[in-house]
């Protein structure tokens, strides 16, 4: 299953963000099922996709207290944030 994060982020603080997602990131990656976190930039803001192996996984990590300290920066620096979960049906 695949996460996908949008946040608006003002340009100025895009360093503070991209060194909290890395932490955050680090601490999903130690997480089991997950399979990947990717950052992508936008023109204001940030896409973020967390891949998992399952829904079960990720929604243990999303409900964690430790994924809501990890992502406190993220969500310090964020001006708004949308999230959609999906099905991976194929990869190829």
């Amino acid at each position: 299953m695949r996460a996908v994060l949008t946040m608006a982020v003002p340009a100025a603080r895009a360093q503070e963000f991209e060194l909290a997602w890395k932490r955050a990131a680090t601490l999903a990656q130690e997480q089991p099922g997950c399979l990947r976190q990717t950052l992508c930039a936008t023109d204001t803001g940030y896409v973020i996709t967390s891949d998992w192996s399952d829904e079960e996984s990720f929604r243990r990590f999303e409900r964690s207290p430790e994924q809501d300290e990890a992502t406190a920066g993220l969500r310090a620096l964020r001006t708004s944030a949308r999230m959609e979960v999906h099905r991976i049906l194929h990869h190829q």
